[in-house]
């Protein structure tokens, strides 16, 4: 199993944002998180990827404990194991889009040279061929999502994290981007994790998790 989590909680001072929370991931699954607002749905994500931590229960992701890790490894295991995909996007606006795409790349010691024909494929595979040299402000939202998209699995990894990545777009654009997201999980066998308020966005997943703040299984199967 590429991540299981065990009766995790996460508190901030005297507010419990979940407690009990159980759940499993394996390779090639597509898997939408649903719950209503403030019941800690990216909080649970900032735990999975390491840059939160959570006060009780275990993570483990690609066989460690995140538990075990200082802040350091953390960032060490997200930056080869897990892409997140951000709702705002958070593409750099004074790099070109390739540029954008590679980041994360060098940041693993990657080549420039090969870091960017590497984008120059995530980018193509996200059908954005050929706009590569382009700044961001030349793309339009959904162009934008893709290039998010396109960051977050350059580096193949094995768990992607998508935080209502079409929650700032029109419905055709956003059925666009999910179709983008369920392909790569399809055909590079990573599992994605999808966080959305979206019931067209959750029916396009195999399964649907819905998170509450209380009880002894505070993540369920939704019916």
């Amino acid at each position: 199993m590429l991540l299981q989590i065990q009766n995790l909680a996460k508190r901030y001072g005297e507010s419990s944002v979940f407690r009990d929370v159980s759940l499993s991931l394996a390779g090639g699954e597509f898997v939408a998180l649903v719950g209503e607002s403030g019941v800690g749905k990216s909080t649970l994500l900032n735990c999975i990827a390491g840059l939160d931590r959570a006060d009780a229960g275990r993570i483990v992701l690609a066989g460690t404990e995140l538990a075990t890790l200082d802040d350091d490894a953390c960032a060490r295991l997200r930056r080869v194991h897990v892409g997140f995909v951000f709702q705002a996007f958070h593409v750099l606006p004074h790099l070109p889009v390739a540029e954008n795409v590679a980041l994360p790349l060098w940041l693993a010691g990657v080549g420039r040279t090969d870091g960017l024909a590497r984008a120059e494929a995530a980018l193509a595979a996200v059908g954005l061929q050929g706009l590569g040299a382009r700044w961001p402000a030349q793309l339009s939202g959904g162009q934008l999502q893709r290039v998010a998209i396109a960051r977050a699995v350059v580096h193949r990894p094995q768990l992607i994290l998508a935080d209502e990545p079409t929650g700032n777009l029109d419905p055709g654009t956003a059925a666009v981007v999910l179709e983008v997201l369920r392909r790569e999980v399809r055909e590079t066998g990573a599992a994605c994790l999808l966080v959305t308020h979206s019931a067209t966005a959750a029916a396009m997943a195999d399964r649907t998790l819905h998170l509450t703040p209380e009880g002894t299984s505070a993540l369920t199967v939704a019916a």
